[in-house]
């Protein structure tokens, strides 16, 4: 993933090919996510967020955690 420009969201990253992420960052999510090339994701409220290449805004329910 490469970071996506934009001084509002500055943790904001556009996904370079197909992944299926389970966490980004230190958020875990519920469940994983698939997230394709050129869509961006940022978390944002506790909710991690995709703008989709159509547009949409799709928000998927996790939680933090600062342990390694």
């Amino acid at each position: 993933m490469t970071a996506a420009g934009g001084s509002r969201h500055p943790l904001r990253e556009k996904a370079d090919r197909l992944t299926l992420i389970d966490r980004w960052r230190h958020f875990v999510l519920d469940q994983p996510v698939l997230v394709d090339a050129g869509e961006t994701i940022w978390i944002e409220d506790g909710q991690l967020l995709v703008q989709r290449i159509d547009g949409r805004l799709d928000l998927y329910p996790g939680s933090m955690n600062r342990c390694r």
